[in-house]
């Protein structure tokens, strides 16, 4: 469809709440960091608890060599080309390696992720573009 022919929906600006409601709706977010490679962006699945990002890597990664006691954004976010719509949060915080048990974080792809990472997050965004009437 041209960009002419869209309705534009309306930009709403989450609570804090929404926000980690919605992070915890998703499985997947992306890390984002300035590093060794310049700016570099990892998807990854994580979990959540009490406004901390738990993720699971390699030793080896560059997530792991670059991301610990660095400042990163974490976002998550979910669209519906259909209507137009979604939303995203972005998070900021320190990244750090945890030294609890990260076992319960089940990891999407082979290989074993034995280091993990947390997110310290200290603060939170997030928008919900509303898809226009008729959508």
């Amino acid at each position: 469809m041209p960009m002419s022919d869209l309705n534009p929906g309306r930009l709403v600006v989450l609570s804090e709440k929404e926000c980690w409601d919605l992070v915890r709706s998703r499985p997947v977010g992306r890390i984002a960091w300035s590093g060794t490679e310049g700016v570099s962006v990892t998807p990854v699945n994580y979990t959540v608890a009490h406004g901390v990002i738990l993720v699971r890597t390699t030793p080896y990664s560059l997530l792991a060599r670059d991301c610990p006691e660095r400042e990163v954004a974490f976002e998550v976010d979910d669209l519906d080309e259909n209507v137009h719509g979604g939303w995203s949060v972005v998070l900021h915080g320190r990244c750090r390696r945890e030294e609890r048990s990260s076992e319960g974080n089940a990891t999407w792809v082979t290989g074993p992720r034995v280091l993990g990472l947390r997110i310290d997050v200290r603060s939170v965004s997030g928008r919900r573009v509303e898809p226009a009437p008729g959508h």
